[in-house]
């Protein structure tokens, strides 16, 4: 199966974004395939199949969902008509500065990060259907930033980078709105919402995570996540976060080109005696001594 690489569509490696607005034809077979960026898709018509995860999922008008790096997937256009999507495609890397203030909302972690990992549990519908006033303003949004893409006229990255994190925070605020009204069903155990949140912090474990924020994120009290996470992976939180971020600084150095001090810092230590006294406690020597080892 077709995994595609970002360089085959990021035409500035500084500026890891395309977006196009793609029309799956009647009776299109999209044939399974995976990326090795986050894509995001909005569906501004149509009623085309998506499978992904082994299961079959009928788009519709409004529909918003993320894909995360290595999931294959595909679709079968409809028998009666076209459906029209926005195609977003990007690294997580495009927004690095930002993504501090954007890790601070429940709801965008939710949508970004924990929606692919909850996917396969039967009861879990992986797509944010979005009211009509909603719409009204993606379509706005991304007809811009499509247009900018296009027509690349001075500035263009600048703007496009502005609008997309402005939909960021839109449909973090949106998914958060239309969850309330819809609550999660019930067949999502408080162990599905661990399980995700293990992967969430690992994937994010250079970065600083709120224990109440991602306990809010999982519907939880602190008291209530703090014990089920605890049980689930065998450490505290904090404990699980400094253990994938030596994982991390390990990998970094075996590559000798890599200082110490800036292992630290890229791990998410911002003190490199504290980085150090971590990494003896999980593996029983310096960092030096391991890199030489």
């Amino acid at each position: 199966m077709t995994v595609y690489e970002g360089r085959h569509f990021f035409d500035d490696p500084q500026f890891p974004f395309y977006i196009d607005r793609y029309t799956i034809r009647r009776t299109e077979n999209i044939l399974p395939h995976a990326h090795d960026f986050v894509e995001f898709v909005y569906v501004e018509s149509g009623c085309a199949v998506h499978e992904w995860s082994g299961k079959s999922h009928p788009l519709a008008p409004g529909d918003v969902f993320a894909i995360e790096p290595n999931t294959y997937h595909s679709y079968i256009g409809a028998e009666d008509k076209d459906t029209v999507v926005y195609n977003i495609l990007f690294e997580r890397r495009l927004l690095q500065n930002e993504m501090e203030a954007l890790l601070r909302f429940p709801a965008f972690i939710d949508f970004f990060y924990l929606a692919p990992f909850l996917r396969n549990n039967a009861s879990f519908v992986p797509y944010t259907p979005l009211k009509d006033y909603q719409r009204i303003q993606m379509d706005i949004h991304l007809r811009t930033i499509y247009e900018e893409y296009r027509e690349r006229r001075e500035g263009y990255q600048l703007i496009i980078k502005n609008r997309w994190i402005e939909c960021m925070v839109l449909l973090s605020r949106f998914h958060g709105e239309n969850r309330e009204e819809s609550p999660r069903p019930k067949e999502l155990t408080k162990d599905d919402w661990i399980a995700s949140i293990r992967s969430f912090v690992e994937q994010n474990c250079d970065r600083e995570l709120s224990l109440t924020q991602l306990a809010r994120t999982c519907g939880m009290s602190v008291s209530s996540f703090t014990s089920k996470f605890k049980q689930a992976a065998g450490l505290s939180l904090l404990d699980y976060k400094h253990a994938a971020q030596i994982r991390r600084a390990c990998r970094l150095l075996e590559d000798r080109d890599h200082k110490i001090a800036s292992i630290a810092y890229e791990t998410g230590f911002n003190d490199v005696s504290f980085f150090n006294r971590i990494f003896r406690k999980h593996m029983g020597m310096t960092p030096k001594d391991y890199r030489k080892s």
